[in-house]
């Protein structure tokens, strides 16, 4: 009997951290298309197509596929078409519908008082 409650205490103890971890994971969760909404709506748009890869669509370029991965407030991407170069920028998830990225789209010149510093995108 003893060995029997040994027994469920463990199980419900793996239950409990298994259900947790995930749980601090659905933050991370991307998957679908987030169009641009700042600083200039719909020029670009992030298709996170499954956990790993992902499409961005430019207004007047071709698409380009890239893996990623998510880290705390950081998505490293890596283009298919060159795996030896790699970005690690900072995200952050606001809700499930909306993040911002650093800003790799638009180019700063040293004399603009206010350069874009983030990305927005919105489901």
């Amino acid at each position: 009997m003893r060995n029997l409650k040994l027994v469920g205490l463990l199980i419900f103890i793996g239950i409990f951290f298994s259900c947790t971890r995930d749980d601090d994971n659905d933050g991370l969760n991307l998957n679908g298309t987030y169009t641009e909404s700042e600083p200039f709506a719909g020029t670009h748009q992030l298709n996170f197509v499954d956990n790993n890869t992902l499409i961005l669509k430019a207004r007047n370029s071709t698409d380009e596929e890239f893996n990623y991965e998510l880290g705390e407030n950081t998505i490293k991407l890596t283009p298919i078409r060159d795996l030896n170069q790699t970005w690690d920028l900072e995200i952050n998830i606001i809700n499930v519908s909306k993040f911002e990225i650093t800003n790799i789209f638009y180019a700063s010149i040293p004399e603009d008082d206010d350069p874009v510093k983030f990305v927005t995108f919105e489901k």
